[in-house]
């Protein structure tokens, strides 16, 4: 393990989970074993918990109407739990100081973003150097994933062409480069599959054009160990900016990557709760 990582690693180590914390790893694995009902035992099992401690939260749990027993001690939720971003408080901090660094060193506003249903949520960003710049998206900033900017490509690049095709309405993109307030050009579906494997396995894209806001975007997808998608960090400037350095702005996007994704893998090994249940992947337009 890198050196420059031993002592979070450390920390990770000797930090003993306390009652809140094992709470919340009830529920995230309640959360993600899917809406169907989960024996407590095996709950119990996969949490490292004992049968006395997982009873406890549950039936705090069943009081508060957050969870349903059934008389064969099998749970069903009834509720919904998800961090935009799932890592931790020391990553968030990672992440806030990247972006800070990123900003201050190309000159570029630097922006976080997560996907949230069919749309791009703006999780947090750097406003850009010079004050004349107006970047609409700010934090809390939705925008739909059928327009089909550099940042949906790159994360429906993500998914299987099966999942794109049960998940997406495919008659619903177009194309953000030549949209205006008249019109909304219509991307056919074999203009998105080409652009999808055009993108598939590629770590950096941008969009040297921009937008019909007149932005383009620079962007890499952080993932975590098991290559599911968690954020994609992303560079946003005028699209008419002169002597952009293109190539610095990969190494400095794939630089910050590397180091995220490092950060991530600690994490995930020493922190976080792998579930054994997957929800299905929604269906539908």
């Amino acid at each position: 393990m890198d050196s420059k990582y031993g002592i979070w690693h450390a920390i990770y180590e000797i930090m003993s989970i306390n009652p809140t914390e094992r709470t919340l790893q009830v529920l995230e694995y309640i959360m993600a074993a899917g809406p169907g009902p989960i024996k407590q035992v095996d709950i119990a099992r996969d949490c490292g918990l004992s049968p006395s401690t997982l009873n406890r939260i549950v039936k705090s749990l069943s009081d508060w109407g957050y969870l349903f027993r059934t008389s064969e001690k099998y749970c069903v939720r009834n509720f919904r739990l998800e961090r935009n971003v799932p890592m931790s408080a020391t990553y968030l901090a990672k992440l806030d100081s990247t972006m800070r660094g990123l900003s201050d060193q190309l000159g570029v506003s630097a922006e976080v973003v997560v996907v949230a249903g069919h749309e791009l949520l703006w999780h947090s960003k750097t406003d850009h150097p010079d004050a004349d710049v107006v970047i609409r998206a700010n934090v809390g900033f939705r925008r739909s994933l059928y327009e089909h900017d550099v940042l949906a490509q790159l994360y429906l690049s993500r998914l299987e062409w099966e999942e794109v095709e049960a998940m997406f309405y495919m008659d619903g993109f177009y194309d953000t480069v030549r949209s205006s307030a008249h019109s909304t050009p219509r991307l056919s579906q074999a203009d998105i599959k080409e652009i999808w494997q055009k993108n598939r396995g590629c770590d950096f894209a941008t969009d040297l054009e921009g937008n019909h806001m007149g932005i383009r975007r620079f962007a890499t997808v952080i993932e975590d160990p098991d290559g599911r998608f968690l954020h994609l960090l992303t560079l946003a400037e005028p699209a008419g900016t002169e002597n952009t350095d293109v190539e610095g702005f990969r190494e400095a996007l794939l630089g910050a990557r590397e180091e995220l994704t490092d950060l991530v893998t600690i994490e995930s090994a020493a922190k976080r709760l792998r579930p054994k249940h997957y929800a299905l992947p929604p269906r539908g337009g």
